[in-house]
């Protein structure tokens, strides 16, 4: 069996900050600092496992374009296998807005990830130990039941599956909630952040929307709180709760993303679900403190 499959979007993070505001339109606004990355939530989660000594199978597709083209060289740069990466189509971009006191936000467009199909994943990904499935609502081919076909193999087979749907653009409408819903039952651990979590189930509180998405899975639901840190609801009435550590924070964008590889990082190892909380929450909060030059952390401690 083979040690990590992750089935997501890559594509071109450009992060913008600071920025509160757009400009007027016919206006223009000098900020600090705009940046290139590698990003996208499989690509992200595949970049931090690599940095932490894990070589996990990535499938997507990049663009038929000189775009893609980088990205693929600097995921094969820093250890990330690309032979399941397709190319096709026009290279996503994402442009992050950040600044001081705001919620970050992302104008998206997906390009090749529509190009993806779940025919380019083969038997040997699907038999992994753990199948990590990200970029939900930006991917077609995950789209009404193919998710759900997948995961019941990895199951199946012995495999744990983990799921962060990110935020659904169309405003999650009920048709949405409900396929989500659905898919649940198939899936180990259920990775939303807070307001995904809120915003799939109607609840007001975490915790509520925590237990209520742990009661329709059956398996994990581990709520990301940003700064606020994390927490979890499991089998047999388990509830967690994990603070972030103070650090200074340079850039939010993929902090999810490193969270869901510390999850799969930590139950490599068989930790309890505390300390693998623990580290997830600490691996997300070391990747926002630092910058795109030196993301990912080669190494922190798995125990205690």
């Amino acid at each position: 069996m083979t040690q990590v499959s992750i089935i997501g979007n890559v594509n071109a993070d450009i992060i913008a900050r600071p920025v509160s505001a757009l400009p007027a339109p016919g206006t223009e606004q000098a900020i600090d600092s705009i940046e290139f990355r590698a990003g996208g939530a499989g690509a992200i989660a595949a970049l931090c496992l690599a940095a932490l000594g894990i070589r996990p199978a990535l499938f997507g597709c990049v663009g038929n374009d000189p775009l893609g083209r980088v990205l693929l060289d600097e995921l094969a740069r820093a250890g990330v296998p690309v032979d399941g990466v397709a190319v096709g189509g026009d290279t996503g971009i994402c442009i992050a807005t950040e600044a001081a006191g705001r919620d970050r936000s992302f104008l998206i467009a997906p390009g090749s990830v529509r190009e993806f199909s779940l025919t380019q994943v083969p038997k040997l990904a699907i038999s992994s130990r753990h199948v990590l499935v990200c970029g939900y609502f930006l991917i077609p081919a995950l789209r009404r039941g193919g998710a759900a076909r997948l995961f019941q193999q990895v199951r199946s087979r012995g495999g744990q599956t983990l799921l962060d749907t990110g935020w659904d653009p169309d405003g999650w409408p009920s048709a949405a909630k409900e396929e989500v819903c659905e898919l649940l039952p198939w899936v180990s651990v259920f990775a939303p952040n807070e307001s995904e979590a809120m915003a799939l189930t109607g609840e007001g509180k975490a915790w509520h929307a925590a237990r209520a998405l742990q009661e329709l899975s059956g398996g994990w639901c581990i709520v990301k709180r940003g700064a606020h840190g994390s927490l979890a609801v499991g089998p047999d009435g388990a509830e967690l709760e994990v603070a972030a550590p103070e650090v200074k924070v340079i850039d939010t964008t993929g902090a999810g993303d490193a969270f869901n590889a510390g999850i799969v990082r930590a139950q490599l190892e068989d930790l309890p679900w505390d300390q693998t909380v623990k580290f997830a929450t600490l691996l997300a909060s070391t990747v926002v403190s630092r910058s795109s030059r030196d993301r990912y952390p080669q190494w922190l401690g798995l125990a205690g």
